[in-house]
């Protein structure tokens, strides 16, 4: 059973909920200790801390290469549906979220006064200083797509020194708890305790009266949700009710989008594209399910071409597992595609069963999606749409458009943009892209990973989990009123 994990509080289960979550009671004593807790933990140096999260990592390494995780494994990939192979991809992705260096360089990036403020009050300028403080507790609602996602404002939250309440997904549950497990070891090594206090994991019902009472009543600090409608409405109408006014920060469902031109549509695009099509089947926020083509129609057809050899040979080793009814619903998709006149690449392996749909200067899959329901965004797998197009400003119509286009309902707006293009091209579309409301521009073989320094969604993490106590020694006010 998914329990609740939180070696440092005491507390009872819930006898309301047949998933077993913390009772109200418990919540509510846990909340009332934050200010401490937090106080506490804010004290702590930042070196102890980045240090704890630096054994982290190195537990989970030990504990993964010896073998004792790969049961976690085998069921997280029954959960998510993935394939075993990507799931070791992403059991080794864990430790980039717990490398201490990447975490004091996005703190150095992001924080006025840098990952220092975390500790006392810098001097910003001559007589003024900042010290970045925690801004909850923090209540963090994550994912069940993926893995490392719940992770990155979990550790940032920690590290800056929040009481933090993290809400798994039942998909990813076990597997997020042995992670953040690690902790109960490292504090041991580094004797930074304080932080082992801010750690509260538990599941929580939809409906749960427990989930409802921290959304609307309790003091919390921070509210961070991950995942899409209707539930990122309702949560977002609860927190609204709370009269302490929390934070809130909805990282909704979002896409990616490949642009390649006639001058780079070589092996190395194609394998990249590829490779960020079968990564996690394209259920990534960074995952690219459209691409414009700028180029012949010709040319185009013979990048597809190359794409569609990638996929067949790396695909077949990362098994996606189709049933034989999915698989006649994405034959009919396919047809419905080809009447709406796109020309179709495939492939019929039950395994490996992906979809090149190639377009001429409009969605064909617009057209296919109105005309046959099951199309929709979130049912498509391995699924990718390529739109041949004359100019960088079709290309910047795409991505803007993208929401309300009837195939990608669902996703918010494109998040990362991935680029294979020639010096021109760039040169031209670099500017305009911004204006698409896309969060990251990066090489196309690359859309998949993250830089210590990139905002996540358009917000820095460390911001969202701070708040800047601002100090001056002199008055200003004295030369004004002269």
């Amino acid at each position: 059973m998914n329990q609740p994990y939180s070696p440092s509080h005491q507390f009872r289960i819930s006898d309301e909920q047949r998933i077993p979550e913390i009772d109200r009671p418990s919540m509510e004593a846990i909340v009332a200790k934050a200010d401490r807790l937090q106080r506490a933990a804010a004290a702590l140096p930042l070196e102890k801390r980045l240090k704890t999260i630096e054994e982290m990592g190195d537990i989970w390494r030990a504990r993964w290469k010896s073998g004792e995780l790969d049961d976690v494994a085998q069921r997280l990939a029954q959960n998510t549906g993935y394939s075993p192979e990507v799931i070791k991809l992403e059991m080794a992705f864990v430790a980039e979220v717990l490398d201490p260096i990447k975490m004091l360089k996005n703190l150095n990036s992001t924080l006025r006064g840098g990952a220092e403020s975390l500790e006392r009050m810098v001097e910003i300028a001559g007589d003024e200083h900042i010290r970045n403080h925690p801004s909850g507790p923090a209540l963090i609602i994550s994912s069940g797509n993926s893995l490392v996602p719940p992770f990155i404002p979990t550790i940032s939250s920690l590290v800056t020194g929040n009481l933090t309440i993290l809400k798994p997904s039942l998909a990813n549950y076990e597997a997020v708890v042995a992670v953040i497990s690690t902790l109960e070891e490292a504090v041991k090594r580094t004797g930074a305790t304080e932080m082992l206090d801010l750690l509260v994991v538990s599941y929580f019902a939809h409906g749960s009266p427990v989930l409802d009472y921290l959304l609307s009543h309790a003091r919390i600090g921070v509210v961070n949700f991950w995942g899409g409608d209707p539930a990122r409405g309702e949560v977002s109408a609860k927190v609204a009710r709370n009269p302490h006014m929390p934070r809130y920060f909805s990282n909704g469902p979002l896409t990616g989008f490949g642009v390649v031109d006639e001058e780079n549509a070589n092996d190395e695009a194609a394998h990249g594209l590829a490779l960020n099509m079968l990564l996690y089947d394209q259920q990534l926020c960074s995952s690219p399910t459209q691409a414009a083509f700028l180029g012949s129609m010709d040319a185009a057809k013979e990048f597809c071409a190359k794409v569609a050899k990638h996929l067949d040979e790396m695909g077949s080793k990362m098994a996606m597992g189709m049933p034989e009814d999915g698989a006649f619903i994405l034959q009919c998709a396919r047809r419905y595609a080809q009447f709406a006149g796109a020309k179709i690449f495939s492939s019929d392996d039950l395994d490996n069963m992906w979809t090149i749909s190639l377009s001429e200067r409009v969605s064909d899959l617009d057209e296919a999606s109105q005309a046959y329901g099951p199309l929709a965004f979130h049912n498509r797998r391995r699924f990718l749409e390529i739109v041949r197009v004359d100019d960088v400003e079709r290309v910047i119509d795409l991505i803007t458009d993208l929401p309300m286009n009837n195939a990608y309902r669902g996703a918010d707006k494109v998040q990362t943009v991935g680029l294979a293009l020639g010096k021109g091209n760039l040169e031209a579309i670099i500017p305009l892209l911004p204006s698409t409301g896309a969060y990251r521009i990066v090489p196309i073989d690359d859309m998949f990973m993250r830089s210590a320094l990139e905002p996540y969604d358009g917000m820095d993490m460390a911001k969202l989990f701070t708040y800047g106590v601002y100090m001056r020694d002199k008055s200003m006010g004295r030369e004004v009123l002269r």
